[in-house]
């Protein structure tokens, strides 16, 4: 029985030891932050890309220079 009882604990002790990686840990946070700022770094170049592209003009306006004189 008490051979059975060490084989356990032996089998629960490289279980958890396996659960306490490190470096993987670390990585896994490392790649997480890189994607995130990517995804930032993405969606400001795309508001800046619309905001190029969105030029807005007044139909209504004259340009300057033209204006008609008033009678």
């Amino acid at each position: 029985m008490k051979d059975m009882n060490d084989q356990i604990e032996d089998r629960w002790r490289s279980r958890r030891k396996k659960g306490y990686n490190w470096p993987k840990l670390i990585a896994m946070v490392l790649i997480l932050v890189a994607l995130w700022y990517a995804s930032v770094t993405l969606k400001r170049m795309g508001d800046n890309q619309t905001m190029i592209m969105t030029e807005e003009t007044d139909s209504l306006s004259t340009p300057a220079g033209q204006a008609e004189p008033n009678p």
